[in-house]
């Protein structure tokens, strides 16, 4: 039964509040949903996403993410609006209907999600939930204890999704076992197998050097450390990767940073984001907002609203109730944590 919030829009309303319209890019895609409207409805946008954007009276502005998508569906039963792309809104609404489901079945049944025959590993019955769960969620942070495979399940995903070509961010020192766990677990179709069947393969891994761009050659995955983003932000955006991981994304806990701007921007263009990070983060306000706002834009509202409700005053970086988060994480699909005491 699809939740009440997420009740498909009359098609037609005595009356309207205002308009609906999407941003699109060059491509066509849409990025953002705008607000043009009443004063009343746009106080009220303004107060349910404390992190909108508007410039002047009016006028409301939101990413395009499935979340949005879940309270904008809300807002407008409250307050019609006129939608002017009525096409694109049925898009982004029924992926908005299909994640909002997967994640309630998820929380509900967690089930086990077993790898295609390309992944050459073994899950044992926790990774095949984990497997599940990245799957279901598309952004989303796996921060389980150091030595429970998160590497092994981030490449499952790459496998389950065939999420060619993929970029995984690391710390520099882990770029080559990233390579080695890479051509250990996948078979890609740059490997020695593949080969056989295919007289000009991509490669299958290419590790980015330098800070430089350069025309990047065909690959299935990519490989860069986090010192080169800086000079890599505009240029990997044209690469329209699919999957997009970040190893040990305690990396970006400070927003203020040239890496940071640059992997939010990788982020906002590519349609799944998961990060990994062995490190309790969520214990810390200010760190588990900057991290989970790379996976997913304010889906924990801005820093004010966030510091504000969760933490122990305004503009204070300790969270009142890490375990209370933590369990608002893991059921927003957001975050997905286990302990070697837990499942071994």
């Amino acid at each position: 039964m699809i939740p009440t919030h997420l009740q498909q829009l009359p098609k037609k309303r005595d009356r309207y509040y205002g308009t609906l319209e999407p941003l699109k890019d060059n491509e066509g895609t849409v990025r953002e949903w705008v607000i043009y409207g009443e004063p009343s409805v746009i106080e009220f946008a303004k107060r349910l996403f404390p992190g909108s954007e508007g410039r002047g009276p009016g006028r409301a502005k939101f990413a395009n993410t499935k979340r949005i998508i879940e309270d904008l569906n809300w807002l407008m039963l409250k307050y019609p609006l006129h939608i002017t792309d009525q096409d694109s809104w049925e898009r982004s609404y029924i992926q908005a209907v299909d994640h909002a489901l997967r994640i309630r079945d998820f929380n509900e049944r967690p089930d086990k999600l077993l790898p295609p025959r390309e992944f050459k590993g073994e899950l044992t019955d926790f990774q095949k939930e984990g497997l599940s769960f990245l799957s279901n969620s598309e952004r989303a942070l796996l921060a389980d204890e150091m030595g429970l495979g998160k590497t092994i399940q981030a490449l499952a995903l790459i496998a389950q999704k065939k999420g060619y070509p993929a970029l995984i961010v690391v710390p520099p020192h882990l770029v080559l076992n990233w390579q080695k766990e890479i051509n250990r677990f996948l078979e890609l179709p740059g490997s020695e197998q593949a080969s056989l069947l295919d007289d000009n393969p991509p490669d299958a891994v290419h590790i980015i050097k330098g800070l430089t761009p350069y025309d990047l050659p065909p690959a299935n995955i990519y490989i860069i450390h986090y010192l080169l983003l800086r000079g890599w932000k505009n240029a990997l955006t044209d690469y329209n990767f699919k999957i997009l991981i970040f190893d040990e994304i305690q990396e970006l806990r400070h927003p203020t940073t040239d890496k940071y701007s640059a992997a939010s921007l990788l982020s906002s263009r590519t349609p799944i984001v998961i990060g990994l990070s062995g490190t309790p983060i969520y214990n810390r306000g200010g760190e588990i907002w900057s991290v989970l706002n790379i996976i997913e834009y304010h889906c924990l509202g801005d820093w004010d609203s966030f510091t504000r409700e969760w933490c122990i005053g305004y503009g204070s970086d300790i969270v009142r109730n890490p375990d209370k988060l933590g369990e608002y994480l893991k059921q927003e699909g957001l975050m997905l944590r286990r302990r070697k005491e837990d499942v071994l």
